[in-house]
């Protein structure tokens, strides 16, 4: 689940630096998950509903036990983001090789 490509197919840049380089991400996955909570707490106050803390408690697990594999993703990508930079050059040779 949420494996990354070793390799991309368009111009090779490898995406794992080391054998453990996306351990990091668990990092950025904390950070997003506490943003997701925070979230699902305000709307459940905009929406008006009354719910006790265990109640909140509740809907904020089963929220991120719902999107636990798209905040593996996203946290992955945020992650590979500080060390692998956009190279305008390579994405337009690429391109027009592609055509």
């Amino acid at each position: 689940m949420n494996k990354v490509k070793e390799k991309c197919p368009k111009c090779e840049l490898k995406y794992s630096l080391e054998p453990s380089f996306y351990y990091g991400s668990m990092y950025v996955s904390y950070g997003v998950g506490i943003a997701i909570a925070v979230a699902v707490y305000i709307l459940s106050v905009i929406f008006g509903l009354q719910l006790s803390p265990l109640g909140i408690f509740i809907a904020i697990v089963m929220v991120l036990i719902a999107l636990m594999p798209y905040i593996g993703a996203v946290s992955k990508s945020i992650w590979a983001s500080f060390f692998f930079k956009y190279d305008k050059k390579l994405a337009k040779k690429v391109r027009n090789h592609k055509s």
